[in-house]
């Protein structure tokens, strides 16, 4: 065997735990102590130790529109009694909120202090607020730090017709979450109320641009920095958006065209002239009229049906659903139509009503059209 063969089969020797002991000590002492020093210099650049510090910080965070920086310590306790929290750029928007501040004055009671600031408005004003903040006691070499102890925050509540899918609030749109949607009115089943945690300043309610309905006036709310109280809107009023009168037109348009270019003629959904009805309610339970053929007696054929006028859509409330229209009836749709009876041409015109029907709730559209041969007397 060789020399370098006798060392490598050499037992190798592993140092006793009482040498080990005080090297391993020492560095966990210099990571313990460095660690304590890194925190205590954290705290004492982070934590307010002076009362106006946590006045500063919340009025900021106002100032830059943060609603959720604001509203996050009222988060903490589960905030159970807190309404629909908002994003920031809803915040943002708001006319007359507070945009600067100057602190005037600060006393100091023992573990509680007053902190009053002049508050700058987005309108113009300055309005003199004071704040209480309190004095949190912390253990070993960290700083003690002061806590704000009331914010400005309350509710608005929204009024609605009916459920609605999105409103604009301040112009951004913003889903209402369904818990925090009640029915306010037991007397008015479709009625909504829904409320959101506001800040001071103005905000402005509507529907977004894209709504198949638009409110006739926008709803509004001021938030006082003074006196923030809980807020209530009137109630919003809506109407048939151009995008839900371009939508029922199409439908309506649609329903005219299958009469039009009907191959095969449906005289149970287009309305015909007397002549042709005569002949064709004399056919119905009789060999001579087949369903293949679109309810036509025997002898009828080549129907060709074609508006010749018709009133323009107007659509109005429905008296009963709030979220729902129907076409006015004020003046008849005529149509001239043509047909081969037994060989023979006719010809002759129909008088009609236009049946609309359209629901929304925003961003869902139901249109019902329907073709009614009998007139109203205004259709008369």
């Amino acid at each position: 065997m060789t020399d370098g063969e006798r060392e490598s089969s050499a037992p190798v020797s592993i140092p006793a735990w009482n040498t080990l002991r005080r090297p391993l000590a020492l560095i966990l002492a210099v990571v313990v102590v460095t660690v304590a020093a890194w925190a205590a210099v954290a705290n004492y650049v982070v934590v307010a130790r002076d009362p106006r510090a946590p006045v500063d910080a919340y009025l900021g965070h106002l100032e830059n529109g943060s609603s959720r920086q604001v509203l996050a310590p009222l988060l903490v306790g589960g905030g159970q009694n807190l309404a629909q929290l908002l994003p920031n750029r809803v915040y943002r928007a708001a006319a007359d909120r507070p945009v600067g501040h100057d602190v005037v004055g600060t006393m100091v009671q023992g573990r509680h202090a007053v902190v009053s600031v002049d508050v700058h408005l987005g309108g113009g004003s300055t309005v003199r607020r004071t704040y209480t903040v309190e004095q949190v006691s912390a253990w070993g070499p960290f700083n003690d730090a002061w806590r704000l102890l009331t914010r400005d925050d309350t509710s608005v509540e929204v009024r609605m017709p009916g459920p609605l899918d999105a409103l604009a609030v301040n112009g951004e749109k913003v889903r209402p979450d369904a818990g925090h949607v009640t029915s306010p009115d037991s007397s008015r089943p479709h009625a909504r109320a829904w409320r959101f945690e506001a800040l001071p300043g103005r905000y402005d309610v509507a529907l977004p641009g894209d709504s198949y309905l638009l409110t006739k006036e926008h709803a509004t709310a001021a938030i006082s920095l003074t006196d923030p109280r809980p807020a209530v809107t009137e109630e919003l009023t809506v109407a048939p958006s151009p995008r839900m009168w371009q939508s029922v037109e199409t439908e309506v348009q649609r329903t005219l065209g299958a009469c039009e270019r009907d191959l095969q003629f449906d005289a149970a959904s287009c309305p015909v002239p007397r002549e042709l009805e005569r002949a064709t309610s004399s056919a119905s339970g009789t060999a001579s009229a087949s369903p293949d053929e679109g309810g036509l007696p025997g002898g009828v054929s080549n129907v060709r049906w074609e508006v010749t006028s018709r009133p323009s859509l107007l659509l109005q409330p429905d008296a009963e659903a709030p979220l729902a229209f129907h076409a006015a009836r004020f003046r008849a749709t005529q149509a001239k139509v043509t047909w081969l009876e037994n060989g023979r041409q006719r010809s002759g015109t129909v008088r009609f009503g236009i049946d609309v029907s359209a629901r929304s709730t925003g961003e869902e559209l139901t249109t019902e059209v329907r073709l009614r041969s009998a007139l109203t007397d205004a259709e008369k």
